[in-house]
């Protein structure tokens, strides 16, 4: 993936996927309390366009140029929502090769202890369901990364949003 075109928007559901079912949250993976329920994409996309090959959708990464040295800003994109439910039946094994995004699974290992935080203690709740939204941008390298550093502040951002329910 170069800097100027993007990530393809299936590339990033691959690893979005495979981050899940490293997470241990999918509808697969034995103990922890807690599953997914389904996922939410909300991605902002450029679009672009080469001769005889349509249009094709791109996830812009931080700092991409789109023409004469202007970066990509939100009014250059467009929005794709994708909606995905895990299979009801386990299907998976091992997680397929390729890059996992280390980020996102610790972002959903962090939010799996705080929910469960909930159900411990002197009054202890039961969880339904919960939702989380996760903001996060593409480096130039092709990793996600949260804006722990504050790099959220003038890019394109994108959003994955989990529905978690007890396992």
């Amino acid at each position: 993936m170069s800097a100027a075109s993007g990530m393809p928007v299936e590339t990033l559901i691959e690893r979005v996927k495979d981050a899940v079912i490293y997470a241990g949250v999918s509808q697969g993976s034995p103990g922890h309390g807690l599953r997914v329920a389904s996922v939410q994409l909300i991605l902002k996309v450029v679009a672009s366009g080469s001769a005889g090959s349509g249009v094709t959708f791109r996830v812009p990464v931080i700092g991409m140029e789109l023409k004469a040295g202007a970066k990509v800003s939100s009014r250059d994109t467009h929005t794709i929502d994708i909606s995905l439910k895990p299979p009801t039946e386990p299907g998976h094994g091992a997680v397929r090769g390729g890059d996992v995004e280390k980020t996102l699974v610790e972002a959903v290992d962090t939010i799996r202890a705080v929910m469960l935080s909930a159900a411990t203690g002197q009054d202890p709740w039961v969880l339904s369901t919960s939702t989380v939204d996760i903001a996060f941008v593409l480096t130039k390298e092709g990793a996600i990364s949260l804006g722990v550093e504050g790099e959220l502040a003038s890019e394109v951002t994108q959003t994955l949003r989990l529905s978690l329910v007890p396992g």
